[in-house]
């Protein structure tokens, strides 16, 4: 067996982050009255989408604080209505993290999917995500700590995949080393191109079928339970 760790990434990879999202925002519109200033609920929620994802790319780059991220969720997708004053935005914006938090929606096989890996491998959770939310996320979708080794989040280490240095903090943290470690994740640069400048081999959960040109993952797969042929 050439592996004996695997770092594991955990939004959108175990625990459906896109889904969750969507219902909660979706709850943020119908309660704070939001179709009174937008046309639907999809005109509004692919105008927050556009808005947050650029946002999550900043602070991937580290060009944007935890903070920033945060506190600025839904100002650009607010500020201009009328009566949505900075306080209102923090409201809702906390308003949203409680409910984010609730939200018990994995991508379909994550738990079969840990339950084989776990008699086998070493599992070690390497997420960008924030320490007061992902555990618990991970309590409210079920998945328990005790599939994993270590949990390692970029919150607490103070860096973000994809800079090699969190994947040498991982490797360091989980005694193991590049050769016989496989990285599986969902984001093509976070979790792939940094396992692969760090000489870590790479699964890409990719259930979009997205194209790449000049990105050649180790493994890919559209589901999860599809990794079981390979590991």
């Amino acid at each position: 067996m050439k592996y004996t760790d695997i770092l594991i990434d955990l939004d959108d990879t175990l625990i459906d982050t896109a889904a969750n999202t969507k219902a909660t925002v979706q709850e943020v519109y119908k309660d704070y009255h939001l179709g009174e200033y937008f046309e639907s609920f999809d005109d509004f929620f692919a105008f927050y989408h556009k808005n947050v994802s650029k946002l999550w790319d900043m602070y991937n780059k580290g060009q944007v604080s935890k903070e920033e991220l945060q506190t600025t969720r839904f100002t650009t997708s607010l500020s201009h209505l009328e009566g949505f004053t900075d306080a209102k935005i923090k409201t809702i914006n906390e308003d949203y993290i409680e409910r984010v938090m609730q939200k018990d929606t994995l991508v379909e096989g994550a738990i079969e999917l840990l339950d084989y890996l776990k008699s086998k491998y070493k599992m070690h959770i390497l997420s960008n995500g924030f320490t007061e939310m992902q555990y618990k996320k991970m309590r409210s979708a079920k998945i328990s700590e005790n599939y994993f080794d270590n949990i390692i989040l970029s919150d607490a280490v103070g860096i973000n995949k994809p800079h090699p240095d969190i994947f040498r903090f991982a490797l360091k943290q989980a005694s193991c080393s590049a050769e016989r470690t496989i990285m599986i994740g969902d984001n093509l640069q976070t979790d792939i191109v940094g396992a692969r400048d760090c000489g870590i081999d790479q699964l890409w959960f990719n259930p979009e079928s997205k194209a790449t040109e000049t990105i050649q993952p180790t493994f890919t797969v559209r589901k999860l339970n599809e990794i079981k042929d390979i590991l």
